[in-house]
């Protein structure tokens, strides 16, 4: 968190003089066309992946007549360390660029979205199936509940407006997928000696291409995208991944709502949030998926249940939810562009279950089950698009507690 508090005060000091760096103005009105180019160099990570080094971006092309903005090119570009007894390791690189265009035609009412990445992840986790799986033995190695995948993916998607803030959106989803299981991981013992419903959810580890076909409606009131302070944003979408024999071989469907709700009781100074997330899938998806959402961490990691290790928690239903309580702490305006410095508090918490319909106790548990995280961090805001946050969160889960340095708002 440090490191937000002191990009905020560099920004400012080396912007204005020093007469005015502190003075606090309301935000100029919009230029009518222009172009904001923000970046902010990372040094951070999390506990899950350790420390590393990067830098995000944004161009972005504003105008009076385009809202939020006429068009928005993005980069990413991460990779951390560990240091692992006498080894230094590399557990991910993440290098991204997205496009995002809102308003296309002549009415405006068609977005298109196109994500080109690449993921390198070694050290991803895996302890069992379900929400009762449990730890490693005490002084099992650290890489024996470990795996690795590389995922390179290519995301298009377009958004039509149907009108009262009603959306519609049809897009494609292709990765392809290189793993890496030793046999004498938690991971390879399951996919050769587990019980035959476990290997039945394993598969096997070879090279292979996943095609999600998407479909969804969405209501988006917000009344901004990047910084929200009040409105609605829910979305209703459903994957379909065909099987073609050779190169597609996992045929499933996915079924994902989300709910957002903003709200701004004290303006500028206070903004509560809250997200519900149901995400449930069918037939017979690849088992990393199982503890993923959206291509992200579901039970765990710092874009869901913070606090939780990253893919602590596999399986194919989901049910999650964070609450924040966001507050502005200081702003200023450094030539032209709005830059603030917020603070957030938030509790997380979720459960998984291995399938719907079908009670697993030996894998569920039983009684609630539930997995949360509590905690805090900084955001900073720089111009209108632009948002890096930073958080600490203690969970029962947690060895002690979860880190997080990311882009944009969690939700």
């Amino acid at each position: 968190m440090p490191v937000v508090l002191l990009i905020f005060l560099a920004s400012v000091a080396a912007a204005q003089p020093a007469s005015t760096a502190a003075a606090v103005e309301p935000a100029p009105p919009a230029k009518p066309s222009r172009r904001e180019f923000n970046i902010v160099p990372l040094v951070g990570g999390s506990s899950d992946i350790g420390l590393g080094f990067g830098q995000i971006s944004d161009w972005v092309r504003l105008g009076p007549d385009y809202h939020p903005y006429r068009w928005l090119l993005a980069t990413e570009a991460f990779i951390t360390f560990k240091v692992r007894g006498a080894d230094v390791i590399v557990p991910f690189q993440d290098y991204s660029l997205q496009l995002i265009v809102p308003e296309l035609l002549p009415d405006k009412r068609l977005r298109l979205i196109m994500r080109l990445s690449y993921t390198d992840e070694s050290t991803l986790k895996f302890y069992g199936i379900g929400n009762n799986s449990p730890e490693p033995p005490p002084g099992t190695a650290a890489r024996d509940a470990e795996y690795g995948r590389i995922h390179p993916t290519l995301a298009v998607a377009a958004r039509m407006e149907l009108g009262s803030l009603w959306f519609a959106q049809l897009g494609s989803v292709y990765t392809h997928t290189w793993l890496d299981v030793p046999l004498d991981t938690v991971l390879g013992r399951a996919q050769l000696t587990g019980p035959p419903d476990v290997r039945e959810r394993i598969g096997n580890f070879d090279r292979h291409g996943v095609e999600l076909i998407e479909v969804g409606v969405a209501y988006d009131s917000r009344d901004n995208e990047a910084v929200t302070r009040h409105g609605m944003f829910h979305k209703l979408q459903v994957r379909l991944s065909p099987a073609v024999p050779g190169w597609l071989p996992y045929a499933y469907q996915q079924v994902n709502l989300t709910a957002r709700f903003y709200v701004t009781p004290l303006p500028r100074r206070l903004t509560l949030a809250w997200r519900a997330v149901g995400d449930v899938m069918f037939g017979t998806p690849p088992f990393y998926e199982l503890a993923r959402f959206d291509e992200t961490p579901a039970l765990g990691g710092g874009k869901a249940v913070r606090g939780v290790p990253a893919q602590r928690y596999y399986g194919k239903v989901k049910l999650f939810q964070n609450l924040e309580a966001r507050t502005e702490l200081l702003s200023a305006i450094v030539s032209g562009k709005r830059i603030a410095l917020a603070a957030a508090l938030f509790l997380d918490a979720g459960r998984t279950w291995t399938e719907l319909g079908t009670a697993h106790p030996e894998l569920d548990g039983t009684g609630l089950g539930l997995k949360y995280g509590l905690g805090g961090g900084l955001r900073l805001q720089q111009g209108e698009t632009f948002v890096v946050r930073a958080d600490i969160a203690w969970s029962p889960d947690a060895r002690p507690i979860g880190g997080y340095f990311a882009a944009g708002e969690i939700f």
